[in-house]
């Protein structure tokens, strides 16, 4: 029976068999429907392109690899250009998100930073909110191209960015069928606060941001007042505009002279001058309350930046005790073009002396400089330079573990308290390596910036101020960047921080043993009472403490270096004091003011643009933009959540048009016009500057010179003053017109006949050819009645004698 049953098993079998190696038609995926790129494809290319950093040239293939791993046909073929303008459509869509998400916030807040890549001047951008449950959200707005870096400028990108984004926003919508729309002028009366860092030029692009801010608000309370208006009265101010413009133009006449487009122009200015007047009249109808609400703007600094200035004053107020207290400093580390220079002179002692004179002005000294040139020694932040991996090996044979050397040479935050800390903990491991390094050559010696490092390891000098650098770090800046990190994502409630931190520099101030005795623990010597973050650096500085003989300077240098960083740390935190905008906010005003506690989402922007500049050099900045805005803004959540059809079809429309517009084309031509005007200006200026002098230098060749104290005694003084500005062309020693104000006629006649008698007796001697005198066989050059000085035509003039010089070491 079995038997029987074999035959047709054996043919089922191999009917089965044939069926399992003829291949079934593969799924297959088209990334077109009608030749147009899919909604689906697009997706996939920007999160292929924003979010894995998948190069435009290689999304085909790399979907096509995807797919053939899969067993999946792709149908269709998408170039690069149509790639980049995917992408496009991102940037458009992130500007649609951030307006939808602000017109849902009751308050925003701006920060940017800046940097240069290439000399060429770039602004980040990014904008912070509360959302309904609480949560802060920060928006990244772009990297803007700036033809410079003053705070007007500044400004005029965040104008052209506001006003870019209100108006796709607007065009989207209308496209979309949505009757939603964004008045620039309402985004701007929603900022509430500014973060940036402490320079000047953003203290004052604050200042300007205000100003244009409440003119803003005003100009929108008045066209809302307008718009209740009754229609006669409307009627009536609008003829009295209108009157006035057409009056300013010399009349009728005058007017219809005009090409259209001024008359345009000149229209929408004196309605906005309306919209404005009427804004203000229904502000000042505010109550006190009413206005500060309404005006309520606040402005923070870096917290990050804090922290730097904090270190950068206490190591100025350290270096500066040594020669306040008439003592030499820290070891000098010269460069090598100043160590050639003095060795070149031994056999001259007048010229060495002169030249050492110079080299110790120049050079500098003390623990910062010398953990800047550890840096470029162990950790060069060209990985071509330095020790790098020699150094990583030697620390894993003897220390079992790999322990870095902070990053110094690319000047990282908290880096020089870091590298204080590892220089006091394994100094004589270093010093070992260093001798190991030059043992290793041929020539068995350093170079000079090893020789320098080393030179320093052995200075006892050096050593105090790492112990200041390092106790601040362990004590301070640790614990506070901390507390900075987790108390929060609004800096506007970080104030009693801020408080703590004056009071505890104030305690260590006061009672420097809370950190240097033998006995002092973590929870008096820090900031906030926590443990310290490498322990066994307070175990060395308490031994060397104890070491009088070596180290006897430690506890007036620490108090020098808390006076510096008190100072400093008063200074940069002065948003916080007591009665300023921050004190006195409600938290409802914090909230709607949210900002971030540090600028790093501005500092890692701009990072990251030049890293991707580096590795993609022909990048445009609009795709920069949008790849990272798709990224950090999740706008491709934003976009499948909430863009209909038609929105998405705007999408591809506008990229369109922005891809054939030329953008960056445009921005380079703008800096090139922008070059060639500053340019123009600047001869100009000179030029000006050039016939002020010449015609200054001709009134003083035809002065005659006062040279007897009868004649002197007779002129007025005016005619004085002339005389000494005279003499002020080649005698050094004659005060500037600026020390003479306030000085009585008698002092004047003194000053002069001085200088006349140095004159006389041939001190000094004019040389009328070229406007310059020689002085001690130096050639100085002549001051002007301006108060200018004539460029030399040969020699060094005084004032440059003593100044100092970059010193760079190899």
């Amino acid at each position: 029976m079995r038997a029987s049953r074999a035959p047709s098993q054996k043919s089922r079998a191999i009917e089965r068999a044939k069926g399992a190696a003829i291949p079934t038609p593969p799924w297959s995926v088209s990334l077109k429907e009608k030749n147009i790129i899919t909604n689906t494809s697009r997706d996939m290319i920007c999160e292929l392109v924003a979010n894995l950093d998948v190069p435009v040239a290689s999304v085909q293939e790399t979907i096509r690899t995807v797919a053939n791993g899969l067993g999946v046909l792709v149908e269709g073929e998408i170039s690069s250009r149509s790639v980049q303008r995917v992408v496009k459509e991102a940037e458009v869509a992130a500007d649609i998100q951030m307006v939808e998400e602000i017109a849902c916030a009751g308050g925003i807040t701006f920060s940017s930073d800046g940097t240069t890549h290439k000399n060429i001047s770039y602004q980040s951008h990014h904008i912070t909110y509360s959302t309904p449950n609480g949560k802060g959200v920060t928006r990244f707005a772009g990297i803007g191209h700036e033809v410079n870096h003053t705070s007007d400028t500044q400004l005029e990108g965040w104008k052209e960015l506001i006003n870019r984004m209100c108006t796709v926003y607007d065009a989207c919508m209308a496209a979309s069928g949505q009757e939603k729309t964004m008045n620039p002028l309402e985004l701007v009366a929603k900022v509430k606060g500014f973060l940036t860092d402490h320079a000047e030029d953003q203290k004052k692009l604050v200042r300007l941001f205000i100003e244009w801010k409440e003119a803003c608000e005003r100009e929108v309370r008045g066209r809302r007042a307008i718009s209740v208006l009754p229609p006669n009265d409307v009627a009536t101010l609008l003829w009295q505009v209108m009157d006035g413009a057409v009056g300013g133009a010399g009349g009728p006449e005058g007017w219809d002279a005009l090409p259209a487009e001024v008359r345009k122009s000149r229209t929408e200015d004196a309605l906005r001058q309306l919209h404005i007047q009427l804004g203000k009249e229904r502000f000042a109808s505010l109550s006190d309350e009413e206005k500060d609400a309404v005006d309520f703007f606040v402005w923070a600094g870096c917290c990050m930046h804090k922290e730097l200035n904090a270190v950068k004053g206490g190591n100025a107020r350290m270096q500066a005790w040594w020669g306040v207290n008439g003592m030499e400093g820290p070891i000098l580390l010269m460069n090598r073009d100043n160590v050639a220079a003095v060795a070149s002179l031994v056999g001259d002692p007048d010229l060495a002396s002169l030249a050492a004179s110079r080299t110790v002005k120049v050079s500098q000294r003390g623990a910062v400089k010398a953990l800047s040139l550890a840096g470029a020694v162990f950790r060069h932040k060209d990985d071509k330079k330095g020790q790098q991996d020699s150094l990583r090996f030697f620390l894993e044979a003897n220390l079992g573990y790999f322990c870095p050397w902070p990053d110094t040479s690319n000047i990282r935050y908290q880096s020089n308290c870091d590298a204080a800390c590892e220089w006091l903990v394994h100094r004589e491991m270093y010093i070992t390596y260093l001798e190991l390094v030059m043992d290793k050559k041929e020539t068995r010696t350093h170079t000079n910036i090893e020789h320098n490092v080393y030179d320093a390891f052995h200075c006892d000098k050096t050593t105090q101020e790492m112990i200041c650098l390092a106790i601040w770090g362990q004590c301070i800046s640790h614990p506070y960047l901390c507390n900075v990190r987790s108390s929060g994502d609004n800096i506007l409630d970080l104030g009693p921080l801020h408080s703590r931190l004056v009071s505890h520099v104030k305690n260590l101030l006061a009672n420097p043993d809370l950190v240097l005795s033998p006995e002092a623990t973590f929870s008096s010597a820090t900031l906030d009472g926590t443990p310290f973050e490498r322990p066994e650096v307070i175990y060395v500085v308490q031994s060397l403490v104890q070491d009088k003989t070596h180290f006897p300077h430690i506890r007036p240098l620490f108090a020098a270096y808390l006076e510096g960083a008190l100072e400093t740390v008063e200074r940069f935190s002065a948003e916080f004091a007591p009665g300023g905008a921050i004190a006195k906010s409600t938290g409802e005003q914090r909230k709607m003011a949210r900002m971030n506690t540090t600028n790093d989402v501005n500092e890692g922007a701009l990072g990251t643009l030049r890293v991707a500049m580096r590795r993609a050099p022909q990048m445009s900045l609009a795709h920069f933009n949008a790849r990272t805005r798709y990224k950090r803004n999740r706008t491709g959540t934003y976009i499948k959540k909430f863009l209909n059809a038609r929105a998405r079809k705007y999408l591809r429309k506008k990229a369109r048009v922005d891809d054939a517009s030329g953008i960056e084309r445009k921005r380079r031509d703008k800096q090139a016009k922008y070059d060639r005007e500053l340019v123009l200006r600047n001869r100009m200026k000179d030029q000006k500057k050039k016939e002020r002098q010449e015609l200054a230098a001709a009134k003083m060749a035809a002065i005659v010179p006062r040279l007897t104290r009868e004649e002197v005694v007779k002129l007025r003084v005016p005619e004085i003053d002339v005389q000494i500005r005279w003499h002020r062309r080649f005698d050094a020693q004659v005060p500037a017109a600026k020390d003479l104000k306030g000085k009585k006629r008698g002092d004047k006649v003194e000053i002069l006949m001085d200088a006349v008698g140095r004159f006389l007796s041939g001190e000094v001697r004019s040389n009328a050819a070229d406007g310059t005198a020689m002085v001690s066989g130096l050639e100085l050059g002549v001051e002007y009645g301006d108060g200018s000085d004539r460029e030399m035509h040969s020699g060094v003039p005084l004032a440059n004698l003593n100044e100092e010089s970059g010193d760079e070491d190899a």
